[in-house]
C-alpha cells in the first residue's frame, strides 16, 4: 500500500441504513483507498445471503424499534448499539486473497488492542478474540476490482440486547441459507487495564490507521457525498424489498393452541412474499377457510399486511374461536 492514497472518514451518520449505503458510495465513488469508521444507533445487520426473517426474533426488534438492513458481504447477523464501533477498508487489493486481506487490516486494530493492554488475536477464519471470547466478527466482498472488509469491534455494547434481538427458534424455518455461528462473546471495556472512553478507542484507532499507512489522511463527507448516501439509502437499503425481499425461500411453520384446539399453520416463502397457505387442525367453521387461504398468498411475510388483509373479516367464522389477532400475533411472535 506504499504511495496509495487513503481517505480515513469518521461517519457523521448512526442510521444503519446510512452506514451501510456509505460503503456502496464509497466503493463506486471513490478512486482512493478508504478506510471508515461508524457507530450505529440499536440494529441488525444481516448477511448477503441469510434468511432475514430466520436471523432474528421479530417480535422484540418491533417491539423496541430496532431497525433491520442487509449488507452487501457474507458471514452472520450481527447487533449493533451505540457501544459497538464499526470499522472498514475499502482497497484495490492488487489480487490478494480473503486471508491475506483480513490479515492485513485486522492489523491497526489489533495493535491498538495491544498497546491498550489487551491480548487480542485474529482467531478461526475471520473473528478477533481476547481470551477466547469473540469481540468482533469481520466480513468482506467483491466488485470492480476491489475489496470491502469491515468489522464489528463490541467496546461497550448491551450483551443482553444482542442475545434478545438474535434469540430465535431454529424449528420454526426449514431453509438452505447461511446461519450465524453463535460464539462466546466479550466487551474490549472490560479487558483493559485502563478504561478509556469510546471517543479515545476510536481516535487511537483512527490515528494507528494514519501514521501506519503512507497517503492516509483525514476526510469529511462533503454535502453532496451526504446527499448522495442519503438517496441510495432511501431508495434501496432502508427498502423492505432489499432486506426481507433479498431473503432466500423458507418453509415457515407455527403450531397454535387456543380455547377451542390446536392449529399447525405452514407458509412457504420466497423472495419475502407468501407463496403458499396451509392451515391443519380439528376445529370448526361456518365460512370456506379457502377464503382466508387466498386472502394471505401473496401478500409479503410481513404481520402489518397480515393485519390489513384480514381487518374486513372475523376470523372466528372460519376458524371458531380464533381471534384475528391470536392469529397474527402467533405467527410473528
Amino acid at each position: 500500500m506504499v504511495g496509495k492514497k487513503m481517505k480515513c472518514i469518521i461517519s457523521p451518520f448512526n442510521s444503519c441504513y446510512l452506514n451501510i449505503a456509505s460503503e456502496e458510495y464509497y466503493m463506486e465513488n471513490f478512486d482512493e483507498d478508504v478506510f471508515y469508521l461508524y457507530i450505529n444507533a440499536p440494529s441488525i445487520i444481516v448477511g448477503k445471503y441469510q434468511n432475514a426473517y430466520a436471523e432474528i426474533n421479530r417480535d422484540y426488534v418491533e417491539k423496541n424499534g430496532i431497525a433491520v438492513v442487509r449488507r452487501n458481504s457474507g458471514g452472520g447477523a450481527v447487533y449493533h448499539d451505540f457501544g459497538n464501533l464499526n470499522y472498514g477498508f475499502i482497497t484495490k487489493g492488487g489480487g490478494k486473497g480473503i486471508s491475506e486481506v483480513f490479515s492485513e487490516f485486522t492489523g491497526p486494530v489489533l495493535k491498538v488492542l495491544r498497546n491498550l493492554g489487551a491480548d487480542a488475536v485474529f482467531s478461526g477464519r475471520n473473528d478477533l478474540t481476547i481470551d477466547g471470547k469473540k469481540f468482533s466478527g469481520n466480513a468482506q466482498y467483491r466488485k470492480k476490482g476491489k475489496a470491502l472488509m469491515h468489522g464489528t469491534l463490541l467496546f461497550s455494547s448491551d450483551l443482553g440486547e444482542v442475545v434478545k434481538s438474535l434469540n430465535v427458534d431454529p424449528r420454526k424455518f426449514e431453509d438452505k441459507s447461511v446461519k450465524s455461528v453463535k460464539s462466546r462473546v466479550t466487551n474490549i471495556l472490560p479487558c483493559l487495564p485502563s478504561p478509556v472512553t469510546m471517543d479515545e478507542f476510536k481516535k487511537a484507532i483512527m490515528d494507528e490507521v494514519i501514521s501506519g499507512f503512507p497517503g492516509a489522511y483525514r476526510y469529511d463527507l462533503t454535502e453532496s457525498d451526504k446527499k448522495q448516501i442519503e438517496a441510495l439509502a432511501e431508495s434501496k437499503y432502508a427498502t423492505w424489498e432489499w432486506t426481507y425481499g433479498s431473503s432466500p425461500r423458507f418453509d415457515y411453520r407455527r403450531a397454535l393452541k387456543y380455547d377451542m384446539g390446536i392449529i399447525d399453520i405452514g407458509f412457504f416463502v420466497e423472495s419475502g412474499i407468501v407463496k403458499e397457505v396451509r392451515i391443519y387442525g380439528d376445529f370448526f367453521g361456518e365460512k370456506d377457510l379457502d377464503e382466508v387461504l387466498s386472502l394471505l398468498a401473496g401478500l409479503p411475510f410481513e404481520k402489518s399486511a397480515f393485519i390489513k388483509a384480514l381487518s374486513d373479516i372475523s376470523l372466528s367464522e372460519y376458524i371458531f374461536g380464533l381471534s384475528n389477532e391470536a392469529f397474527t400475533d402467533c405467527i410473528f411472535l
